[in-house]
């Protein structure tokens, strides 16, 4: 068993739900494997340690999730957590680690398709963003496009529904149609009230649509995830809690939220956790693809109870726009694929946010859209909606690992274990050398140096050689 001598709770407990493994607070009556601590708070001698005098896992790793860090293109905390992990199984007087790794049984790795509905219409544009847009459409030689464009915003919505079938920045039908073929559902995140821009916001980052409830309705049926896209509800609670219930009142399902532009400051956590949020998945970047908090994992925010963190990594507008990275589509696969190959490592999720306008002119970016979900599909990821990626980690989260280790039998109690309907099963990792497995009371499947058992039950024996 492993001990933990360390001040801050909070540090110790977030860090052991991203590497899940048993674990407890030292107990000077107890007899441990490996103890970790600073030097200076061990009293006795004699025990095997795991230093943190020189290098604190626990701050580093608290600090990223909380803090988080600009342009960082490395999921730092599963660096961490990987030597931390190699420095256990080293330790001589540790015996056997067995972890509940975050990569659900069947898959390997995660992806969450986000969708952020900022405008659902032509109409709702100021002329000179149609200007622009139109100017980008003939620059791309996408000249009948461009005009429909101008068209849309120039007649009323019966002559275009007549000449032109639709709003060419009315794009649900697509999205519907794209993710039906690849059988596949995602997350809307609407903006939940009209002509708003905000708490110390200009005018611009305000939305023009109502609430399309048969839209939203539909959505929801479908099987589609609807979520809050918020505009002061990363400022103030009760503004938090009306913006909640406008879409709460239609979907009726926990609701996250993801807020308009990616406002934050230190305190919206726990705004968003008092206004009765489920989860959030603002904590990532306008202006670059990478890791803000560092990991691939949903984690809890210090200072709040119940709400989430599902870190965003890749959006279009961050890739795309001539005022960030402004990358060729060759150069964003590259920049893409590294951060899928991280989770293909390490295991956990990928966010991805294509906003409701991306399929159309003068963006065009459904076809990059498909890449990436094809790949995911390529490389066995469980490719789904947000709140689905936030309840399997919810489901991990809630179990408690204990193991008894007895010559070659190993014992292994997975506390709170509860499966839960159309969310994958977890798989328990054993770090040993596959052919050391004489028996295991489950479906298995060896690794490099370790074994994988479906989580079937809340006690797992395994035969060792």
């Amino acid at each position: 068993m492993i001990g933990v001598i360390y001040p801050d709770k909070y540090a110790v407990e977030e860090t052991f739900q991203l590497l899940k493994i048993p674990w407890e607070w030292y107990d000077s009556s107890k007899d441990y494997e490996v103890v970790i601590a600073k030097q200076e708070d061990l009293k006795s001698k004699g025990i095997n340690l795991i230093d943190l005098s020189e290098d604190d896992v626990f701050k580093k790793i608290s600090n990223l999730l909380n803090q988080g860090v600009m342009h960082n293109r490395e999921p730092l905390c599963e660096i961490y957590l990987d030597e931390l992990r190699r420095k256990l199984k080293q330790s001589k007087q540790f015996t056997t680690l067995v972890e509940i790794p975050p990569v659900p049984w069947g898959y390997s790795y995660m992806v969450a398709l986000t969708h952020d509905v900022d405008v659902t219409s032509v109409k709702e544009r100021s002329w000179f963003s149609v200007g622009y847009a139109v100017y980008n459409s003939f620059l791309n030689r996408e000249f009948i496009n461009g005009l429909k464009i101008l068209l849309a915003k120039s007649f009323k919505k019966r002559f275009i529904k007549k000449w032109f079938a639709k709003d060419p920045w009315n794009c649900f039908e697509e999205w519907i149609q794209i993710e039906k073929e690849i059988g596949l559902k995602s997350s809307f995140y609407f903006i939940p009230f009209k002509n708003l821009a905000g708490i110390d916001a200009p005018k611009v980052r305000e939305a023009k649509y109502d609430l399309d409830e048969e839209l939203i309705r539909r959505l929801v049926e479908g099987g589609w995830e609807v979520g809050v896209h918020g505009i002061d509800n990363w400022k103030n609670v009760k503004k938090g809690e009306e913006e909640l219930e406008q879409i709460f009142k239609l979907a009726k399902l926990k609701v996250g939220t993801r807020i308009h532009w990616l406002f934050f400051d230190d305190e919206t956590w726990k705004r968003l956790n008092d206004a009765g949020y489920y989860y959030d998945t603002s904590f990532g970047y306008n202006d670059d693809v990478g890791f803000r908090a560092g990991t691939l994992q949903v984690y809890r925010p210090e200072r709040v109870k119940n709400l989430l963190e599902l870190p965003l990594n890749i959006q279009d507008g961050s890739l795309f726009r001539r005022k960030y990275l402004n990358l060729s589509e060759d150069k964003a696969e590259k920049r893409c694929n590294e951060v899928f190959d991280y989770a293909k490592k390490y295991g956990g999720v990928v966010t991805l946010l294509w906003h409701q306008t991306s399929l159309a002119v003068p963006h065009n970016w459904g076809g990059f859209y498909r890449c990436l979900v094809r790949k995911g599909l390529r490389e066995s990821a469980w490719m789904t909606r947000a709140i689905d990626v936030v309840d399997w980690f919810k489901m991990r989260r809630d179990v408690k690992l204990k193991y008894l280790k007895d010559g070659n039998k190993l014992e292994i109690w997975l506390n709170g274990l509860e499966m839960r309907k159309g969310i994958p099963k977890m798989r328990l990792r054993i770090h040993v050398e596959p052919e050391r497995i004489k028996d295991v009371n489950g479906d298995y499947v060896a690794g490099e140096r370790y074994v994988d058992v479906r989580c079937d039950n809340g006690w797992i024996g395994v035969m060792l050689k």
